[in-house]
């Protein structure tokens, strides 16, 4: 007969042993990953957590800070949904200070003030970005505006004229994945520059960009070469026309295209509707300018129009399927920046020591933040927060879409994971959910500073899950 102290002790044991096992043998996946040859010199962190219960299922190196790139947006993401809600909208206006006379003729200044929406005209939300400016016209027209005695001018200041990070490095600078930032965005912030190449060794030459009404002066340095590789780089500053384009575009090509960011938005999009305005017939008498050349800060005594946003949960989709830079930049600095994002999680229990953020999307190569960390965001935001389901549909399904499409593609995680994935040169990252056997696990994993090409690390990434999912050993979507 077992006496029940000596059963019970027997029992601990048991499943002292059995998690002590289970522990072992995600070591063990883990021990082979890092062992990974190009990893010998790479910064790893790894962490996999249990949301329903915040158990931490395996963890190496996960206080380390290292770069995440662009898994840096969902930071920028989930601080945006906490800060705004799901149902935020951007409201771009359109008004004037000035009376209209009896001729139609406004006696004043038109006037558009930007709100910091990233959505408007953007070819990510509508399939013809210039559907808002066609209301604007309209509006205009039902206002009985057949004249505008005065400028159009855009308000563009509500993030000052500071629009690149001075944490993002020169070559990023001037393309249009490293916009500038300012109160004002329209079609992306991006233009596109068609090109026609020859023999190698050759300069393409410049066929044009759309739009064509962005003013811009070209540098061409660009070469044709033996690939089918796009390789080249735009540089500029902001509000500067002059742009500089090295690199090279592949051989024998009729029409290439590349893209870079329009260098004044607010300014492009006053002259933009200004010529808008006068090919419809309504007569400016004054200049495009923006509140930067103006120095205006008027009283909105008419409203004449009114562009609304999709909602919140819209953008956040697009910021983390697409990797969009572009809104989540506008999203950081929307909701205040590095500062107020680690305040705001503080306050709702994160160790954000962890947390340096200098951009919203993870350009720039000094961000750093921990696997604790993201792992924690991605917990608090299934268990926590009011905005759960906004923030996981917002990350595409691996092996399925967006840009984890190929990620995990024909293994046991296609299809029940969702991920958003970070690259750049010596940075690859991915973090976000895995639902497996009826449980759903946060997990996060960081690679810096690695050997080898980027395709071979993301294989060892995927085997790395998929045997820590597989593991009958490792317990994991089982219970005890």
């Amino acid at each position: 007969m077992i006496r029940p102290f000596r059963k019970n002790t027997i029992l601990f044991l048991s499943l002292l042993s059995f998690v002590l096992q289970d522990a072992s043998a995600q070591r063990a996946e883990i021990n082979d990953f890092i062992k990974t040859a190009n990893f010998r010199h790479a910064g790893i962190g790894i962490k996999v957590v249990e949301v329903s219960s915040g158990k931490t299922i395996c963890a190496y190196n996960e206080q380390t800070a290292l770069c995440p790139a662009s898994c840096m947006k969902l930071v920028s993401s989930a601080t945006a949904l906490e800060a705004l809600g799901s149902d935020f909208t951007y409201k771009t206006i359109l008004f004037t200070n000035g009376t209209l006379d009896s001729q139609g003729d406004l006696q004043g200044d038109l006037y558009i003030k930007g709100v910091g929406d990233p959505t408007l005209g953007s070819g990510f939300i509508e399939k013809d970005p210039n559907v808002f400016l066609d209301q604007w016209l309209t509006d205009i027209r039902k206002a009985g505006i057949k004249a505008v005695n005065g400028d159009i001018i855009a308000l563009d200041d509500l993030f000052g004229y500071e629009g690149v990070s001075p944490w993002w490095i020169w070559v990023d600078i001037g393309n249009y994945y490293a916009p500038g930032i300012y109160g004002i965005s329209v079609f992306d912030n991006t233009y596109r520059l068609s090109l026609k190449s020859g023999a190698v060794g050759t300069c393409p030459e410049i066929l044009g960009w759309e739009p064509a009404t962005v003013p811009l002066k070209f540098e061409n340095n660009l070469k044709a070469a033996a690939n089918n590789t796009d390789s080249a780089y735009i540089y500029g500053q902001p509000f500067d026309p002059e742009r500089k384009i090295f690199g090279t575009i592949p051989q024998n090509r009729s029409s290439f295209t590349i893209k870079g960011d329009i260098p004044d938005p607010g300014l492009f999009l006053a002259s933009h509707f200004k010529a808008v305005l006068e090919k419809a017939g309504i007569r400016i008498v004054g200049e495009a300018s923006t509140s930067r050349l103006k120095k205006v800060r008027p009283e909105e005594k008419k409203i004449l129009s009114q562009t609304i946003s999709p909602d919140l949960e819209e953008v956040i989709r697009v910021t983390n399927f697409r990797s969009n830079n572009h809104y989540a930049e506008y999203l950081f600095k929307r909701v205040g920046a590095g500062n107020k994002v680690k305040e705001l999680w503080k306050i709702k229990g994160l160790d954000t020591d962890a947390l340096f953020m200098y951009d919203g999307s993870g350009l720039s190569p000094v961000n750093a933040v921990s696997v604790d960390f993201l792992t924690g965001l991605l917990v608090y935001m299934a268990s926590k927060s009011k905005y759960s389901e906004a923030c996981y549909r917002s990350l595409p399904r691996a092996g399925k879409e967006g840009t984890v499409a190929g990620f995990l593609k024909n293994t046991s995680l296609d299809g029940i994971s969702r991920i958003k994935s970070g690259s750049m040169g010596g940075v690859l990252s991915y973090s976000g959910y895995i639902d497996k056997n009826g449980k759903r696990y946060a997990f996060s994993v960081i690679l810096n500073k690695f050997n080898g090409a980027h395709s071979e690390a993301r294989k060892q990434v995927e085997k790395l899950l998929v045997s820590l999912f597989n593991n009958p050993q490792a317990n994991i979507g089982n219970t005890l």
